[in-house]
């Protein structure tokens, strides 16, 4: 598998694509300014567009001359076919919340990924990002109920990492082995002291 830089001038956008990425267009844009371009147009053997027309648009938009591409070798049926089982299997996925809040909980500055979500994420993190410490609350909750959402938060923590060791410690169970034991006797043939397992 090859990369090539192609003039974007040269690539062609597939007619009858049956995706409508309009609206995903600025959040790539804002992907490609804030990571670098990462991810090569797939087109075919003329230039035209199998995968990527978000990314080509957004390029576009960027004003970048040249785009990474990745030749395919496939006949026109292949190729309809691609472009559509592309964009298709997207449609499995689907994300585990908790790991998601936890992964964001991770990050120094999650706010900067707000253009790719539709919810505020502060809102989704359970708490305000841009909140300054002082020494008056000025907020709805009191001292008392931060208090205690602080203390649920902890035993929640306690609760998943008490969970996580529990099952480190089970998988180990399942890798120890019981103690090999074995019996001396003699063999019945020629007297000599042999060894078998218990």
């Amino acid at each position: 598998m090859q990369v090539q830089n192609i003039p974007i001038d040269k690539i062609i956008p597939y007619w009858n694509n049956a995706r409508d990425n309009s609206k995903a267009i600025k959040p790539v844009e804002e992907s490609i300014k804030k990571y670098g371009f990462n991810q090569p147009l797939v087109v075919d053997k003329s230039f035209e567009i199998i995968c990527g027309h978000t990314r080509y648009f957004a390029l576009m938009n960027l004003g970048y001359k040249e785009v990474p591409c990745i030749v395919a070798d496939l006949d026109e049926e292949k190729a309809k076919q691609y472009r559509i089982a592309d964009n298709k299997t997207s449609e499995f996925a689907s994300w585990d919340e908790e790991k998601l809040i936890r992964e964001l909980r991770t990050m120094n500055v999650p706010v900067d990924l707000q253009d790719f979500f539709f919810e505020p994420i502060d809102q989704l993190l359970g708490f305000d990002m841009n909140f300054t410490p002082s020494n008056t609350y000025d907020t709805e909750q009191s001292p008392e109920e931060a208090q205690a959402d602080f203390e649920k938060e902890m035993k929640r923590q306690e609760k998943e990492n008490s969970s996580f060791e529990s099952k480190i410690k089970k998988a180990e169970e399942n890798l120890s082995q019981d103690k090999t034991e074995y019996i001396e006797m003699p063999c019945p043939h020629c007297g000599e002291i042999i060894r078998m397992k218990k």
